[in-house]
């Protein structure tokens, strides 16, 4: 029984593992598609590339629901440089990938609370 645990245990990895992998791919396959200069992608070229519907099927793909071009922009911006690196491009789509879990909104309340002493 213990060892079939292991076993079990051991496919869930794999299979989050094999998960996330698919995910990258996506996401590499998405930052492709805005057709970036030099690998970064600025706010203008964003905002025209969101309406396609092939970006469109991607960020739907990937649970990601892009309704204000410019606030998700400026979420993906972590260094405010105005551009978006491959790194900080996939590192924004993992995090805000799916719904927002209650460690996220515990986050803003603390967040929120800081700003208002």
């Amino acid at each position: 029984a213990i060892e079939s645990a292991k076993n079990d245990h051991a496919m869930v990895v794999q299979s989050m593992l094999d998960n996330k992998a698919a995910h990258l791919a996506k996401i590499r396959a998405l930052f492709d598609e805005f057709g970036t200069e030099h690998g970064v992608l600025t706010i203008g070229v964003f905002e025209d590339k969101i309406n396609s519907p092939a970006v469109r099927e991607y960020f739907e793909a990937l649970g990601l629901d892009v309704w204000d071009a410019w606030s998700f922009f400026k979420l993906l911006d972590e260094d405010s440089d105005g551009s978006v690196e491959i790194e900080e491009f996939f590192l924004g789509c993992l995090r805000f990938r799916g719904a927002a879990r209650s460690m996220d909104v515990g986050k803003l309340i603390q967040d929120q609370k800081w700003l208002i002493k």
